[in-house]
């Protein structure tokens, strides 16, 4: 028993213990990117900044401070009193205005501001909304990226299907040519035309290898999973025919465009900065209240301590500041025509987007349709041409050929598959709205 067990970490310490396979769906991919992606983590970590930073511009309620102090040493001043015997000396007093010990509590309440702490308070919302907004956006863009990952995977694993088995038929037609080589049956020429076409097609099935190796390794970076961790997708790549209205789909993508959406917040919050920036012109009134206690024993007994309070009502009014104030409104004047020319710009891309890739969607759709029978149709034509080929009615460079026309309708036909799945995830970002209907 000891000794198994030693086989068994022994095993482990090399690298034989190898966890399970990892069989996926692309739901449980975005679910599982959803919980380990860094960027989606920063994004949710951002909400709950800007939560306590919505709590630090709570302006308008009331500062309270506690304070005490004692003095250490003082320098007293000091007055002549002249004497009451005519020709005496005069004497000198030391006059106390403080005690040693003071405590004071004050409460400081804001009373008019001219809208600055309000308005400083809505753009903490703003900035709030703003951060649950990239957020959103934040996770949209990392279904989008684990889509696009899975799907390239699905495609880069039906390419390297097909292209093994273009390998596979360059390889079976070689070694007929080559029988029939070594029975005077095939000429030289056919011979060698065979061999080329059986070693081309190999570089492309290495290729292929390779790039699903990459993709696999950044589709388990996305995740969170680590590089030895063997992974195995599930699901087909189809496609599914979608209604899609341009009108309602260019409505939906003004209304729920993320990045529309901030802009127009940060639109909002230009306006707020210059109504902010007017209130300078204004004084301020506050509200200030202090009850003090000064004895010169830090005795606890009642009659040790003299108290008293001030209620007094504070005015600021900031007259002149070097033109500062009638620059920041040229400023802000400034920055709102800037963002509005930036959500203009932007609805037009907008636009632009959706309706480039509305097209692209009923034109993959078609091209998806004309792949499938250009396979269909390269299929028979390669069990035609291998026929032809036995007979001696066609030559080898013919059936070389309707080997590369196979692999080529296949490669397009998976091509327009993959482009119309995209252009549907893309279109649904775009616009917030599952094309199956429903908000995305």
């Amino acid at each position: 028993m000891k000794k198994a067990l030693l086989v068994l970490l022994l095993m482990a310490s090399l690298g034989f213990a190898q966890e399970p396979p990892l069989d996926l769906t692309v739901d449980q991919a975005i679910q599982l990117a959803l919980s380990n992606n860094p960027a989606y983590k920063v994004s949710q970590q951002e909400v709950r900044q800007y939560r306590y930073r919505l709590l630090q511009n709570l302006g308008f309620l009331p500062e309270a401070t506690l304070s005490g102090s004692r003095i250490l040493d003082q320098k007293l001043m000091e007055i002549e009193i002249p004497s009451f015997v005519p020709g005496g000396e005069p004497t000198k007093a030391s006059l106390r205005f403080q005690l040693d010990y003071s405590f004071s509590f004050q409460v400081v309440q804001p009373v008019f501001t001219g809208g600055k702490i309000y308005f400083n308070f809505k753009n903490a919302e703003l900035d709030l909304r703003l951060a649950k907004e990239r957020e959103k956006n934040s996770r949209a863009d990392t279904i989008l990226g684990v889509r696009k990952a899975f799907y390239n995977i699905q495609i880069l694993q039906e390419l390297l299907k097909a292209h093994r088995e273009a390998y596979s038929l360059a390889e079976s037609n070689y070694n007929n040519v080559k029988n029939s080589f070594d029975l005077g049956m095939a000429s030289q020429y056919d011979l060698l035309r065979a061999e080329l076409a059986f070693r081309a097609a190999k570089p492309d099935v290495l290729r292929m290898e390779n790039l699903l190796e990459t993709s696999l390794y950044g589709l388990k970076l996305m995740l969170g999973l680590p590089k030895e961790q063997e992974v195995r997708l599930q699901g087909e790549l189809g496609y599914r025919p979608v209604q899609l209205e341009l009108a309602g789909l260019l409505q939906s993508s003004l209304q729920n465009r993320s990045e529309l959406r901030q802009l127009q917040m940060e639109q909002k919050k230009i306006d707020n900065l210059l109504k902010i920036t007017w209130a300078q012109y204004v004084p301020n009134f506050s509200l200030v209240a202090s009850y003090s206690y000064q004895s010169d024993y830090f005795k606890l007994r009642r009659n040790n301590w003299d108290d008293f309070f001030t209620i007094s009502l504070g005015v600021s009014w900031p007259i002149f500041t070097g033109l500062k104030r009638s620059a920041q409104v040229g400023e802000m004047n400034v920055l709102k025509k800037i963002m509005d020319l930036n959500v203009r710009q932007l609805g037009d891309a907008t636009r632009l987007e959706v309706e480039s890739q509305h097209r692209l969607i009923r034109q993959e759709y078609e091209n998806i349709q004309l792949g499938l029978k250009n396979v269909e149709s390269a299929t028979e034509g390669v069990r035609i041409a291998e026929l032809s080929y036995k007979e001696g009615m066609i030559t080898i460079l013919e059936l070389n050929s309707s080997y590369n026309e196979l692999t080529r309708a296949k490669v397009n036909y998976l091509q327009a598959l993959y482009n119309y799945n995209i252009a549907i995830a893309e279109l649904e970002k775009l616009t917030g709205v599952d094309l199956n209907g429903g908000v995305a």
